[in-house]
């Protein structure tokens, strides 16, 4: 560990949340991506963890993730992985879990130095999505957030791209858990993840401004997510785009979790 670089800076740790219900098709590559970002932050010095929630689970998800510890073992991969398992069905709740669980593994640190992020189990982030994050942190930042993209939109008529950019890119600041990072201090703060199956990151985000948490977006560090039909929150990212997709109109701000 560098202690100059430890002793000098906001940030100790920092752990990635994700939740995940019934994602044995996307899961691995979204794992793969996040070795990647914690690859980008080797050599800072930091503690690096994942929890994985694994909430109402039939399918083979928890082989997915166990075949992913091996391999990060074999490749050396920096990082602790926990992996908790519940019956919640609610995206709010496993969000909560995953958190408690780094900071339970952390409990001899200051929370207000830890770094906490949450993507989605079917989106890939880019490998600068944590270093992005730190180095925000590092400055001052309380709460972290990014925008999504897509890059299949085979399940969807063609127009549904085109009108869902046209209305993403003009939201000032979309809030997505699949690209979101916050200090812990902060988030404890505000009494962490409401049990919402939908709009917790939303909710989380509006008790930090609330309490006057240093706030930054990001529209440079984009997380790719799925455009699929089947939503598995309600009202949430596959939701909004099926609405587009049946020509409903589409005039609330804030939908694009």
């Amino acid at each position: 560990m560098n202690l100059g670089i430890t002793l000098s800076r906001r940030t100790l740790a920092v752990g990635v949340v994700i939740p995940v219900h019934n994602e044995e098709e996307l899961l691995g590559a979204a794992l793969a991506s996040l070795a990647g970002a914690f690859t980008d932050l080797l050599g800072q010095g930091l503690d690096m963890s994942t929890a994985v929630v694994l909430d109402d689970c039939y399918d083979r998800s928890a082989d997915v993730v166990a075949e992913w510890q091996v391999g990060l073992c074999r490749e050396k991969v920096p990082g602790n992985i926990v992996v908790r398992t519940c019956k919640a069905n609610n995206v709010g709740v496993a969000r909560g879990l995953g958190c408690a669980a780094l900071l339970e593994e952390w409990n001899f640190m200051d929370p207000s130095r830890i770094w906490l992020a949450t993507t989605d189990a079917d989106s890939r982030v880019p490998r600068n999505w944590l270093s992005a994050q730190v180095a925000r942190h590092d400055v001052g930042v309380d709460l972290w957030s990014g925008r999504v993209s897509v890059d299949d939109w085979s399940s969807h008529p063609s127009e549904t791209a085109s009108r869902w950019q046209r209305d993403y890119e003009t939201e000032r600041i979309p809030i997505h858990g699949a690209n979101l990072g916050f200090n812990a201090g902060a988030y404890l703060a505000t009494g962490g993840f409401a049990s919402n199956r939908t709009g917790e990151d939303r909710t989380l985000h509006r008790a930090m401004s609330n309490m006057g948490a240093v706030l930054h977006s990001d529209s440079s560090v984009r997380v790719v997510t799925s455009a699929r039909t089947h939503s598995r929150a309600p009202l949430g990212f596959a939701h909004a785009l099926n609405r587009i997709s049946k020509n409903f109109e589409f005039g609330l701000t804030g939908q694009w979790n």
